[in-house]
């Protein structure tokens, strides 16, 4: 076997790989052996077929098969010899002609790691702002819990739309005159105001009263990700159906018990809130240090990453978002999302994304930081527990864990020992950071 490497680009590399006519010889030998006790050939027995006649019945076959058995049985150690590290399979490029009695040549394209150095990891500074609760932002979860409480009755006095009820309405929809079925829908209930739907629409239904019809024009941003109305001005013509109005109630001892039987009073909510927005605001805080960490660490290291990576990188998140549309019970087509579209608005946060993976795991292997075998062992046990009732083999969840949990797990740890060696300061003083603009 003979085996010669070239640089396609600082992250990818070709291998090509020459098999001796003995090797593809013995290939083939194997594959007719394999053919010759399962077919049927009229005129001779089963096992008796020449190779000739099964060339003839099963040529392109038997090429196929022995194609994938050369590649299968010497890629690895073409690989070892080589002395590449991978960060993907090897995508197969190329594959000469196939004949017995003759050598046989094919070429992969290998991604492999980048190389880059490390920017200084530990000892970075943090700003971690305090986490206090406000009166503000207790009173703004306490009504939005008289919301959800609340019920919506019919609007008894005859007024027009106002902000904070809800408008029933039929919507058609049309751009340059033809019609957008996909966003037509009757029996549509807008809360107005509260910027569900769209801030400018919500407040064009302002002053509209019962049986009112209204065009109202919504100009959307190029990059919108809905593909057929990005760039455009949308024409909805609206039938104002009814209103109705949110009944809220008092915010009192009753109300309290109401939402569950561990509330006695109104103030046992109002602490059980605090303590949610304070854990909420932490949430917010180690998320935002991350962030920081995150940014720091990317700050003064750029490289190249496998396009292949960064697809792969696209395709999890193109399923994540599909995940939660499902959720919700639709899908992405029926959202008028479009996935070139979206892969097209992700593309930069894969790259960081990918780019930022490879610089832990580059710090992890300067830290020697790894996931014991009893705790990588009792993910596996949990994820077979998970999926005992598909039809899927203990190998392939084991491969899973080892190719994506592992990965995460090792991140994980990492982000949590640079965590550990960050220093983390207070924000500055508004006068200071006022003094710091204006010199600058």
């Amino acid at each position: 076997m003979k085996v010669t490497v070239e640089d396609v680009s600082p992250v990818q590399k070709r291998m090509k790989v020459e098999l001796p006519v003995e090797t593809v010889s013995r290939a083939f030998g194997d594959v007719y052996n394999e053919y010759r006790k399962q077919a049927s050939v009229r005129g001779f027995r089963k096992g008796k077929a020449p190779n000739t006649i099964l060339a003839r019945e099963y040529g392109p076959q038997i090429k196929g098969d022995v194609l994938e058995r050369l590649i299968q049985q010497t890629i690895s150690d073409a690989i070892k010899e080589a002395g590449v590290v991978m960060v993907l399979e090897p995508l197969l490029e190329d594959a000469g002609d196939l004949n017995e009695r003759k050598p046989f040549t094919y070429s992969v394209l290998m991604d492999i790691v980048p190389e880059f150095e490390l920017g200084e990891y530990k000892g970075i500074k943090l700003v971690k702002p305090p986490v206090e609760v406000t009166d503000e932002e207790l009173e703004e979860q306490l009504q939005a819990l008289r919301r959800n409480f609340g019920t919506v009755e019919p609007l008894e006095e005859d007024r027009p739309v106002q902000d904070g009820d809800v408008a029933i309405i039929d919507v058609t929809a049309e751009v340059d005159g033809e019609e957008l079925e996909d966003l037509e829908q009757e029996d549509m209930y807008i809360e107005v105001g509260a910027k569900n739907f769209n801030e400018k629409f919500e407040k064009a239904l302002v002053g509209m009263s019962k049986g009112d019809e209204k065009d109202i024009e919504i100009t959307y941003p190029d990059d919108a990700v809905n593909a057929k109305v990005a760039g455009k001005t949308v024409k909805y013509h609206v039938t104002l159906k009814d209103i109705q109005k949110r009944d809220l109630p008092d915010l009192d001892d009753e109300f309290a018990k109401r939402i569950g039987s561990q509330f006695k009073t109104i103030e046992d909510v109002r602490e059980r809130l605090r303590e949610q927005i304070a854990k909420d605001k932490q949430e917010a805080v180690e998320s935002m240090l991350r962030n920081q960490l995150f940014d720091s660490l990317m700050k003064d290291v750029d490289f190249p990453v496998p396009d292949r990576l960064v697809e792969k990188k696209l395709d999890q998140m193109i399923d994540n978002v599909a995940g939660h549309m499902q959720e919700r019970g639709v899908d992405l087509e029926r959202a008028g999302l479009d996935e070139t579209r979206l892969r097209e608005k992700m593309h930069d946060d894969a790259v960081k994304q990918v780019r930022l993976e490879l610089i832990l795991d580059k710090i992890a292997e300067a830290e020697n930081i790894s996931i014991p075998t009893e705790e990588l062992q009792g993910y596996a046990q949990y994820v077979e527990t998970q999926y005992k009732d598909m039809n899927v083999s203990k190998e392939e969840l084991q491969s899973a864990v080892f190719d994506t949990v592992l990965p995460k797990l090792r991140a994980q740890k990492t982000v949590d020992f640079l965590l550990e060696q960050a220093e983390t300061v207070d924000p500055p003083e508004e006068d200071e950071a006022d003094d710091g603009e204006k010199q600058g």
